[in-house]
């Protein structure tokens, strides 16, 4: 998976991102199980992420059979959370493979600190490199959720507000939501797909 465009849009305090799968064909997580049980083990509140799919399914239940942006699109929410607390932290996916290349995905995701947003992308972007080639020496999570935390502290200074904002860094409300098409040929009527996380 690589991030190809990241379009930040302050009004909405919110980024949009195009992510290719380098692989078109291989774009869901029940063809890399290992992806989500391993980011599961390093982030363990990812579980309680609420997802908006349809069906009622869990995140964790999810994540058996999910798009890997969408994945990503939660891992880096998670991120966030833990870096600086938030009030709540939304995300989307969507593809149109009518539209765009198959295995291009948009990823939308809240932000509360524009500089911790983007560095969370590029953090969980490695992670999940990492993970799909199971180099996982090369995850060392405490340390880079360290120099995450001070790059928020250097976001909040950027934007004038010094004081570190109160919360566990733990739990933020989360509001998903996935379509429970899986298949491209099944595209609803309005040609899009649709994904939203944490």
């Amino acid at each position: 998976m690589k991030v190809t465009e990241i379009c930040v849009v302050p009004a909405e305090r919110r980024i949009r991102l195009t992510v290719e799968m380098p692989n078109p064909d291989r774009f869901l997580t029940s063809q890399a199980p290992h992806l989500p049980r391993r980011l599961f083990r390093l982030f363990p509140n990812l579980s309680q992420h609420k997802c908006e799919n349809g069906r009622g399914y869990t995140f964790r239940r999810e994540c058996r059979q999910t798009e890997i942006p969408h994945l990503f699109e939660h891992l880096i929410i998670e991120l966030q959370a833990q870096a600086q607390p938030a009030e709540v932290l939304r995300g989307e996916t969507h593809w149109n493979w009518r539209v765009d290349p198959k295995g291009r995905f948009h990823v939308f995701v809240d932000y509360e600190n524009e500089l911790l947003a983007v560095g969370a992308i590029r953090l969980a972007e490695r992670i999940l490199q990492s993970l799909d080639e199971r180099h996982l020496e090369d995850v060392d999570a405490e340390l880079e959720m360290a120099r995450l935390r001070e790059v928020a502290r250097l976001g909040r200074a950027l934007m004038g507000q010094e004081k570190e904002p109160q919360g566990d860094g733990k739990t933020v409300p989360v509001t998903a939501s996935c379509s429970p098409v899986r298949s491209p040929t099944r595209v609803p009527a309005n040609g899009t797909q649709k994904a939203r996380g944490r």
